[in-house]
């Protein structure tokens, strides 16, 4: 069939199903490999759920440069071990693709991907998820890399499993200049703060306005790189408006941003709430810059969190010290487990201390407290005290959608 069409006729190979099948060899793959040889007019290959096996095979069929190529996207099927996990060859493509646009790639080792020639002016998006420990590339061959690209526009980076975290003694000190990517507007990573800081350390983004990060779980994290790349990128820290505290089941997440959106995520698996208290107060605390614009700040969780697995590990000092950092909000919203928690953080702020936390705030929306139910007794003492200091704060309760306000004494 192929032979019917005019040579000049661009091919697209989008292949997501066929390959799922348990066999390999068969006739759909010797189609596969016979599109692949007409490489000049090739523009498009997406082909997940690959076997090392057919990737070994896709690959030999793609020694040379695809001139016509704009986007590869690449899948494992995910079920080989890490050792043996699927791999791409230095001399894949001949180690050049001078009209790629995108570049996806889902479990799937390339370690050979920063000597690879990629056009500057045409690459926009690169994709690496579930990258294999076989697949590991050094931070600043990473940096080497990308530095070449100025039209890149979309970046992730996403290891499937921890790394081994670096010797703290070989950390990178600041380059006397940074690799500027001019056009990156959108960064996930997800991986050891370790590797992150020694990327971003020889990083500026100017015009970065999302940075979504998952660290895996550990101890202690060290950010100063991250909160220094923060500070200096003027474009990601003006759009906070709004702090998200979010508290999952599996994950422990603090996002700032604004009403599109877009901002700062951070993000930790972790399903112990005192390991997600101490991850907040970690992410949250200094060196991490709070931006002093936020207004409005959510402490939610999902429903299968239970209040009562809390009362024994929460650290009320540690409450208090996230609480301090966002001296700007004037709205509170807490869901109905979190307010419970955090209520008794909040009780002993009376006084003289009673502006001590959350000076500006002036709205406080409780989830799920009932028409009929009066304010939490725990949560009496603070509003009480605000309002005698001359700063009152009104709550709210939710009734049905819309939300009402609550008559305080």
């Amino acid at each position: 069939m192929l032979d019917v069409w005019p040579p000049t006729l661009p091919i697209v190979v989008d292949n997501p199903a066929f390959l799922r099948s348990q066999s390999d060899g068969d006739d759909e793959d010797d189609s596969l490999i016979a599109a692949l040889e007409r490489r000049d007019r090739v523009c498009v290959i997406t082909i997940d759920h690959l076997t090392r096996h057919q990737l070994e095979r896709l690959a030999a069929a793609m020694q040379e440069p695809f001139p016509a190529l704009t986007h590869l996207c690449l899948g494992s099927n995910g079920e080989e071990a890490p050792a043996v996990a699927p791999t791409l060859p230095a001399t894949f493509m001949g180690a050049s693709a001078p009209r790629l646009q995108r570049l996806a790639l889902k479990g799937i080792s390339f370690t050979a991907l920063p000597n690879f020639v990629l056009s500057p002016e045409n690459l926009t998006s690169i994709e690496l998820r579930d990258i294999p420990s076989t697949g590991y590339v050094s931070p600043e061959a990473m940096v080497a890399f990308l530095s070449t690209l100025t039209s890149l526009g979309y970046l992730i980076i996403e290891s499937k499993s921890p790394s081994p975290p670096a010797d703290p003694t070989s950390r990178r000190a600041a380059p006397p200049t940074r690799v500027v990517l001019p056009a990156l507007v959108y960064f996930r990573f997800k991986g050891v703060s370790e590797y992150l800081e020694d990327m971003i350390v020889g990083i500026d983004a100017p015009l970065l306005r999302d940075l979504d990060v998952v660290f895996f779980n550990q101890l202690i994290f060290a950010i100063p790189w991250l909160a220094l790349f923060i500070h200096r990128t003027e474009t990601l820290k003006s759009l906070s408006k709004q702090a998200d505290l979010s508290f999952k089941s599996r994950h422990v997440l603090i996002k700032i941003f604004n009403t599109a959106g877009l901002g700062l995520s951070l993000c930790i698996p972790c399903s112990s709430s005192d390991w997600q208290i101490s991850s907040i107060a970690q992410l949250c605390g200094p060196p991490l810059p709070i931006p002093s614009n936020v207004e409005r700040l959510d402490i939610i969780s999902e429903d299968t969190v239970d209040a009562a697995n809390w009362q024994d590990v929460i650290d009320h000092a540690q409450w208090l010290d996230i609480l301090q950092l966002f001296s700007s909000v004037r709205e509170l919203y807490v869901t109905q487990t979190m307010w419970h928690v955090i209520a008794p953080s909040l009780k002993g702020h009376t006084g003289e201390r009673t502006m001590d936390v959350l000076p500006m705030l002036r709205d406080l929306f409780l989830e799920r407290l009932k028409p009929s139910e009066s304010l939490p007794e725990t949560m009496e003492p603070f509003v009480a005290a605000r309002k005698l200091a001359g700063h009152p704060v009104t709550v709210h309760r939710r009734e049905g959608q819309a939300w009402t306000t609550q008559a305080v004494d």
